[in-house]
């Protein structure tokens, strides 16, 4: 019919068909080094726990850790550190940041 490659066509030749996920890179390893820090988490075994809590992916070594996950990882140690000074009490109305109109009266 036609030499035309088609979309549809098995290939398990291709590298296209296999998704290759990009390594953490060095400056994602050191941000992620100063959040667990920052946040007093020192183990290893404690920073993999935390790790698994927030991306829902379970490593046993830092090199498993790929530059996407990476990246969730970091945005939510970010809001850990943001929240970590603050008390909560499991109320959203009485956790709020700012006061409402209702406060400033």
């Amino acid at each position: 019919m036609s030499d035309l490659l088609s979309v549809f066509d098995d290939n398990d030749n291709t590298e296209s068909a296999s998704v290759r996920r990009l390594p953490m890179t060095e400056g994602q390893r050191s941000e992620i080094r100063e959040l667990f820090s920052r946040l007093d988490i020192s183990t290893a075994a404690r920073q993999f726990e935390v790790t698994a809590e927030l991306t829902g992916v379970r490593i046993s070594r830092v090199g498993e850790l790929d530059a996407a996950t990476a990246h969730r990882l970091i945005g939510a140690l970010n809001r850990r550190v943001q929240t970590s000074g603050r008390l909560t009490t499991g109320n959203s109305w009485d956790d709020r940041e700012e006061d409402t109109w209702i406060d400033r009266l």
